[in-house]
């Protein structure tokens, strides 16, 4: 945290317990880094799914077959899939490039989440984890990480209203486990 923060994150601080010795700040919303990481998330998974439209259509084209058809080519574990896929190498070879982790995405927001608002207990003192590193978020235990991500949830339904009404949990990349 910048040392303007607490002119903007004003009010008494809550805090989710994650394990004994972690914790992360609510402040009733994502602040803006990690909305913004969402929304570059987001995009590259709007190029994806744009590359995998125009991967299907040349293979209908080239294989005189409907775009549907190609879709599910392209979705099946088939031979006709391996088959496609070979003669399309290239271009496959560039959507897998482009093919979001969903993994590397969550790893990505965790990190950012500990580096914004986290807090370990070192003997009895908290001390911020603005340090914290990837490496950290792949030590973390996946029952520590599924406290991560409903926080995640909470603070997006906070400001949407979604969790509550039981709509859509926002774009938050699901815990890989």
């Amino acid at each position: 945290m910048s040392k303007y923060s607490d002119f903007f994150l004003v009010g008494s601080v809550e805090y989710q317990p994650i394990g004994e010795k972690l914790r992360l700040k609510k402040f009733g919303s994502w602040l803006a880094e990690e909305a913004w990481q969402r929304e570059e998330q987001n995009k590259k998974r709007a190029q994806f799914s744009l590359q995998t439209i125009h991967l299907a259509r040349r293979i209908a084209s080239v294989k005189g077959m409907s775009e549907e058809e190609a879709f599910q080519v392209l979705q099946d574990n088939s031979a006709a899939r391996a088959e496609i896929l070979g003669e399309f190498s290239e271009e496959t070879a560039a959507l897998m490039t482009a093919m979001p982790s969903g993994r590397d995405q969550f790893e990505e927001l965790v990190t950012l989440f500990f580096k914004n608002r986290g807090e370990v207990l070192n003997g009895k003192k908290w001390q911020s984890t603005e340090d914290w590193d990837k490496d950290d978020t792949c030590k973390l235990p996946s029952n520590l990480l599924l406290l991560v991500e409903q926080l995640m949830v909470s603070e997006d339904g906070a400001i949407q209203g979604d969790v509550e009404e039981g709509g859509d949990e926002g774009n938050v990349p699901k815990a890989p486990f």
